[in-house]
């Protein structure tokens, strides 16, 4: 791996464990001030809606400048409102205050939509093709260590150094992001060609999501995928670890941890297996699809906790395989120039199908029970899986050889 890449890693690491200390330290407080859930849920919501609105104009931005470009001006917006939240907890009495936190908020959330897609687009400029699984596992390892350590490493440090330090501490992790990727040096070469319309520009990354023949297919598994895939969110597995296990929450941490051991070992798999993964990345993805709903209808009518467990530390290796290339194969299916237009258009329809997913998945879980939910889910997975089987894998990569 290049130098580059490592500055890469580390800005991503920075950025993601800055974004997961910020959103927990402005929950937090807004529940302690208001003690209304419904106010800490909004800051959620308030951050979905400006990522959404941020997604639909990064490919103007991306037309205009270089990827490099738009991150650095991406995190340095960030740091700065961070900073500007730091003064408002200081110096600003309530309700003003709260009126700033969640303006800031929205503005730090517009500018975070426009960092994710970047720094994925990115990747391809600074690592050869050969290695973009190796790549894509690393940082998809990196990322989920972060998950693992900064939403319980959170916790501790606003008890013990409350909000405002805890801030201070994400303005930091900024300054290290900015410093590596001002470092980083990539491949990019100067787009010569004609620019397109505002409404071309806009148009392009959705016309690859629908109308790509491969990457058409991949959005479609998607959707299924994702109208499954919020079992995984914290109030789903409580219910299902109260009521399927019989256990307390103790057990839902259990559960959580051992989910991301399994995407950390994961990574971890697909990076040893990274040139076997690199020949047949449809097939991988089929397997990654197929394997995982399987598991999950196990786990649906399982009682006993260590089985769960283990089903859920199984699961890891298989997400990441299916995601790991399935991010590959979308790299090396377009160019360099629309790779982030496409990814910041995927990027939105992944927010919206998710956030209706939690609804709908709420539903019925009140109506039904988490079994249900979880077989459901599985079913939709496997469904997704046969679906890229047939679609993708049967019609692009018929020939199968190790």
């Amino acid at each position: 791996m290049s130098i580059s890449f490592y500055y890469l890693l580390v800005s991503q690491f920075s950025t993601n464990l800055a974004y997961s200390l910020y959103s927990m330290t402005i929950i937090t407080y807004i529940y302690q001030v208001t003690n209304s859930a419904t106010l800490a849920s909004s800051v959620t919501i308030v951050s979905m809606v400006f990522q959404l609105i941020s997604g639909s104009t990064i490919p103007l931005i991306m037309q205009n400048y270089s990827l490099k470009r738009i991150i650095l001006l991406s995190q340095i917006a960030q740091l700065i409102f961070n900073f500007f939240i730091v003064v408002s907890l200081l110096t600003i009495s309530s309700p003003a205050k709260y009126i700033l936190i969640f303006i800031f908020l929205g503005i730090i959330s517009f500018f975070n939509g426009w960092s994710n897609p970047s720094m994925n687009a990115l990747i391809p400029e600074i690592i050869s093709k050969g290695k973009l699984v190796n790549a894509n596992s690393t940082l998809s390892t990196a990322n989920q260590s972060l998950q693992l350590v900064g939403w319980s490493l959170g916790g501790v440090l606003i008890v013990y150094l409350g909000h405002e330090k805890v801030i201070l501490i994400t303005v930091m992790m900024l300054l290290i992001s900015i410093v590596s990727i001002f470092l980083l040096k990539t491949n990019a070469t100067k787009n010569q060609k004609k620019p397109k319309g505002r409404l071309d520009t806009l148009k392009e990354g959705w016309v690859l999501v629908f109308k790509h023949p491969q990457l058409s297919k991949i959005t479609t598994m998607d959707i299924i995928e994702l109208f499954g895939g919020s079992i995984w969110i914290g109030a789903v597995t409580l219910v299902f670890v109260q009521e399927a296990l019989g256990q307390d929450e103790k057990w839902w941490g259990y559960i959580n941890s051992a989910y991301y051991a399994g995407t950390i070992l994961g990574g971890i798999l697909v990076w040893k297996l990274s040139k076997l993964v690199n020949k047949h990345l449809l097939l991988f993805m089929v397997i990654g699809s197929v394997g995982v709903s399987i598991l999950t209808v196990i786990y649906s009518f399982v009682t006993m906790p260590v089985i769960a467990l283990i089903l859920v530390v199984m699961m890891g290796p298989l997400y990441q395989v299916r995601d790991i290339a399935q991010s590959t194969f979308i790299q090396n299916a377009i160019d360099q120039e629309a790779l982030g237009k496409y990814l910041a258009a995927k990027a939105t329809i992944n927010q919206v199908i998710f956030s209706l997913s939690v609804f709908i998945i709420g539903l019925l879980v009140d109506l039904l029970n988490a079994r249900f939910v979880y077989t459901f889910s599985g079913v939709l997975l496997l469904f997704s899986g046969l679906y890229g089987y047939f679609k993708l894998f049967r019609k692009y990569n018929v020939k199968l050889t190790l």
